[in-house]
């Protein structure tokens, strides 16, 4: 029976640390993207882009999307179908959209309860730090803040996959929409094959016979022709 007693003060301590764990499950995480917040912003303003880089799609892409409300920025909403545990039922609404800044929605998964994410874009260089964060109210139980912690371990991981993405995205897009470069008034590379123009052959023979090549002096420097000063 000893054991027993040992299980029950086990069990009694999983649940008194419980309640030492906060009720709202947090998490973030960031990226650097090498585009402006003017670039960066268009792809997480419009619920018609997230799927092109969502941590969540390619797990059912069967799943079924509708958008209703504003087509982008406040009150632009996504809903979702989908037969795999993973991927659920829910809604997704912009409730606050700062152009360049700031984009912050309510999410609305069911049964399985309710959360607020937020995207901040931060100029960083010529490039944009983006942060995704997350929060969820888990309810005052032991056992729900247990739960809070897995829950934010694993939108943790998908938030990062999915900045990833879209990075990913963003970069490839704006390099593949960016002009040639022009390289006509460009150096021949080393060791292209060029050949030289054709020099008369009388002209050729009078520098050669009619001129005299001048010395170098001891510092090795052609004589007449001054240094050129290398600057910093």
């Amino acid at each position: 029976m000893r054991w027993l007693l040992y299980l029950l003060i086990f069990l009694a301590l999983l649940v008194l640390a419980g309640f030492l764990f906060p009720r709202e499950a947090t998490t973030e995480r960031s990226v650097y993207i090498a585009q402006p917040p003017q670039v960066v912003f268009p792809y997480l303003n419009n619920f018609q882009n997230f799927n092109k880089w969502s941590p969540w799609y390619q797990i059912d892409p069967s799943t079924e999307y509708t958008y209703t409300g504003n087509p982008e920025g406040k009150g632009a909403e996504m809903h979702w179908k989908s037969e795999d545990p993973n991927v659920g039922n829910g809604t997704q609404t912009i409730t606050a959209s700062e152009p360049y800044s700031r984009i912050a929605t309510d999410l609305d998964f069911g049964a399985q309860g309710k959360a607020k994410a937020e995207f901040t874009l931060k100029p960083q260089g010529s490039g944009t730090n983006v942060t995704w964060s997350f929060s969820s109210d888990m309810g005052g139980s032991p056992i729900a803040r247990w739960m809070g912690l897995m829950v934010s371990r694993m939108v943790g991981e998908s938030y990062a996959e999915g900045l990833d993405k879209l990075k990913a995205l963003v970069e490839s897009e704006a390099n593949a929409g960016a002009p040639a470069v022009d390289t006509r008034d460009a150096l021949p590379s080393e060791g292209s094959n060029i050949e030289p123009e054709n020099v008369d052959p009388g002209m050729e023979n009078e520098i050669i016979e009619g001129d005299d090549v001048e010395s170098p002096d001891s510092s090795g420097d052609e004589l007449g022709e001054p240094k050129q000063e290398i600057q910093p």
